[in-house]
């Protein structure tokens, strides 16, 4: 090829990785390494004839001698030379390598970062692929397809956030918790860019989300079983001995999560000292591939406790009710490894809060799901002074968690009691 002239065709390192995945998707594998060898033979042509300075020998020095572009210096280039030609041409194909992907890095999208950022958490990060998977939908829900994910990060200002914001929450689309997970979600893609040294500032940090319009949102304190209903239920379940059924009881009697009622070995189960264990939890993961999609649900027992590990790994003291309902267990699987094994498995939780709608609706009570079982007992052993306490048996590393978990649980009492303690307590204190 005439050093002269120049090809018209770019190549680029991101395409040449781009396709070679596109190959291996096609099981072309025993053409890939031709491929992508002329490939990278045409980049290094395309690296050395748009090369803007002159190569040549110089006696003196006995030196093969060029220039690169260096921005740091008052001439803005810097003198390479090296004992061959050949040597001198394979530093300036690596010098335009690297130069191609910071480039390519510097100008990268929104969009193109955050799939560079689920790359990076599932692989620097112990997120799981359920995390994964919900980042993902907060991108389709709120990102995917915008102006702004289109848009040069290091063109995204607080300006740029704060107008496309306001155009999401104008009209009270949504609420402030569905706002607050796709920052999250930005502010993490942000962060990377940080580290990356793509900008210098995360501009998500400057924009005043306060002062954005959400939807109004329901009131939740009665979204919770009341004892009226626990006692009747729990009532209904004492006689029904399958795994289920003994397992929602249990639930109602521990302050534990789902997936840490189904991870429970007998092993984690010390009658003597009338007390369980709790370190792990039975998960729904899915993976995500190179390619951005995820695999197919698969059930695993994760050592990894939710929230802080050294709150989440926590000891929970077993009432009579509890060890008789573990005895009535055992007998149903003497043999297993965990407490309940429904047809030899792990349970799962969507069958779980099967089973418990099934168990409401035939006993009169309000259905509502496994996770608020959790409410109901922060609830009722709530007694206004140990929350401290609560949020340890909860497992929450902050106390702010679990007050989130107290519900009105007997409403009208609590509000009669309340108004009980409002001005002065009697007619005599107003005399004195």
């Amino acid at each position: 090829m005439n050093k002269n002239s120049k090809s018209n065709t770019t190549i680029s390192t991101t395409n040449i990785s781009a396709l070679t995945e596109q190959l291996k998707c096609a099981n072309m594998s025993n053409e890939v390494s031709d491929v992508l060898k002329e490939l990278e033979n045409m980049l290094n042509r395309q690296f050395l004839e748009n090369h803007p300075y002159k190569i040549y020998y110089s006696e003196a020095e006995q030196n093969w001698i060029t220039y690169v572009v260096d921005e740091t210096r008052k001439d803005n280039r810097r003198r390479v030379k090296r004992k061959s030609k050949e040597n001198l041409e394979n530093y300036l194909i690596e010098f335009y390598k690297e130069k191609q992907q910071q480039d390519s890095i510097l100008n990268i999208t929104l969009e193109k970062l955050y799939e560079r950022f689920l790359i990076h958490k599932r692989d620097k990060t112990a997120v799981t692929g359920k995390t994964l998977v919900e980042y993902t939908n907060e991108w389709n829900k709120f990102f995917k397809g915008t102006d702004l994910a289109k848009m040069r990060v290091k063109d995204i200002t607080p300006k740029a956030l704060t107008n496309f914001y306001r155009s999401l929450t104008k009209d009270r689309a949504y609420t402030y918790k569905s706002i607050s997970n796709g920052r999250a979600l930005l502010n993490g893609i942000m962060y990377l860019a940080v580290e990356e040294e793509i900008i210098l500032h995360n501009p998500v940090l400057d924009v005043n989300f306060k002062d954005l319009p959400y939807k109004p949102v329901k009131s939740q304190k009665n979204n919770v079983y009341t004892k009226k209903e626990t006692a009747q239920l729990l009532t209904y379940l004492k006689d029904i001995n399958e795994p289920y059924a003994l397992a929602i009881q249990l639930s109602f009697y521990l302050f534990i999560r789902i997936g840490e009622t189904k991870a429970i070995r007998f092993e984690d189960i010390d009658l003597e000292n009338r007390s369980v264990f709790l370190h792990s939890q039975v998960l729904n993961d899915r993976q995500l591939n190179d390619d951005l999609t995820f695999t197919s649900r698969e059930v695993i027992v994760s050592d990894h406790i939710k929230g802080n590990t050294e709150k989440g790994y926590r000891t929970q003291k077993l009432t009579d009710e509890a060890i008789e309902i573990i005895e009535k267990a055992r007998l149903l699987n003497p043999n297993g490894t965990y407490l309940f094994e429904p047809n030899g498995k792990v349970m799962n939780t969507d069958t779980f809060n099967k089973h418990l709608k099934k168990y409401c609706e035939a006993c009169g009570v309000r259905y509502f799901s496994s996770h608020k079982i959790r409410f109901y007992n922060a609830s009722t052993a709530y007694d206004g002074k140990n929350l401290t306490t609560i949020s340890t048996l909860m497992g929450h590393s902050k106390v702010a968690t679990t007050l989130h978990y107290l519900r009105n649980v007997e409403l009208d009492d609590e509000s009669s009691e309340a108004f009980k303690k409002l001005g002065l307590s009697s007619k005599k204190e107003t005399k004195e």
